[in-house]
């Protein structure tokens, strides 16, 4: 008798079984807002924030012409809508039974962020670009894809998250923080031309922090983390790369280069930011795995 009582409360207390259109969906949704960051930054490597100078209309229509500046500014502005249809649609299919509660709660903050975002991105252009809105703007983008992705992770069916490799957690949300300081930095000199030598200089805590994450999630030996571990080992390396080749663009006019091809390469550091938080994201959430629930 006591061993039936107790099996319904057991069987109540078990995580949510996950959600396979969910966990779908919000991969999608996850690559979608990485692409709307690369979007994002053509608008601002090409210079054609005010291209289009109304909004939330273009030339008070829904089809301008594709030409120039506007290429990029409208078409920046039709991912960033699809991208806010596909995070709202996700926050409804967080909503089915087997979703568990981590995923639903960060779906939800995404939602409210793509909304804040794209209210930042009209402010941006109706106030003609000012500094700390421009920053806020990319700042918070890439904050957004961030929660989607934790989405992604949390939606993973039967994980039991605890104290885990504490010192791997340390490390990549230590990690997590600096990079996303650096994006900050990053923002500062794209929009105001700024803060160049503290973007430097803070890159190399970026890095140490990066190499300790990934030496303390290789020695775990522990399998859950080893691939977080080989992606920030790749992101890294290549994201300071990037940065060099772009401030070489920048500065040196030896460097002879296309507009377009240029700014694709200052957009590309920008992407590499984000494949960097990414990588000491999911490093970070892989560390609490401690163990599959029955």
């Amino acid at each position: 008798m006591n061993t039936l009582a107790a099996r319904p409360a057991r069987l109540t207390a078990r995580p949510a079984s996950g959600d396979a259109p969910f966990t779908s969906w919000s991969k999608a949704t996850a690559a979608s807002a990485f692409f709307l960051l690369f979007a994002g930054g053509m608008v601002t490597s090409t210079g054609s924030g005010l291209a289009v100078p109304d909004w939330p209309l273009s030339f008070g229509g829904m089809n301008p012409p594709m030409v120039g500046g506007i290429f990029y500014e409208h078409g920046h502005r039709l991912i960033a809508g699809a991208v806010a249809v596909m995070t709202l649609i996700s926050l409804g299919l967080s909503r089915r039974p087997g979703v568990p509660s981590g995923a639903r709660t960060a779906t939800f903050i995404a939602s409210g962020g793509i909304l804040l975002q794209a209210l930042l991105g009209g402010l941006t252009v109706l106030l003609k670009l000012p500094p700390a809105v421009s920053i806020s703007h990319a700042c918070l983008g890439q904050a957004v894809f961030l929660v989607l992705l934790s989405a992604v992770v949390l939606s993973v069916p039967g994980t039991t998250f605890g104290p885990g490799y504490s010192r791997v957690f340390k490390f990549a949300v230590l990690g997590l923080g600096a990079a996303y300081l650096q994006l900050a930095l990053g923002a500062l000199v794209k929009h105001t031309g700024q803060g160049l030598g503290w973007h430097i200089l803070w890159a190399s805590t970026v890095a140490v922090l990066a190499v300790l994450a990934c030496f303390t999630a290789f020695r775990s030996r522990a399998a859950v983390l080893k691939g977080p571990a080989l992606l920030l080992a790749v992101a890294v390396p290549l994201q300071v790369a990037l940065g060099l080749f772009a401030m070489l663009v920048r500065v040196d006019s030896t460097v002879v280069l296309g507009f377009r091809e240029a700014a694709l390469w200052r957009t590309a550091h920008l992407s590499g930011g984000a494949l960097t938080m990414a990588a000491f994201l999911l490093l970070a959430l892989r560390s609490r795995r401690t163990a599959e629930a029955p």
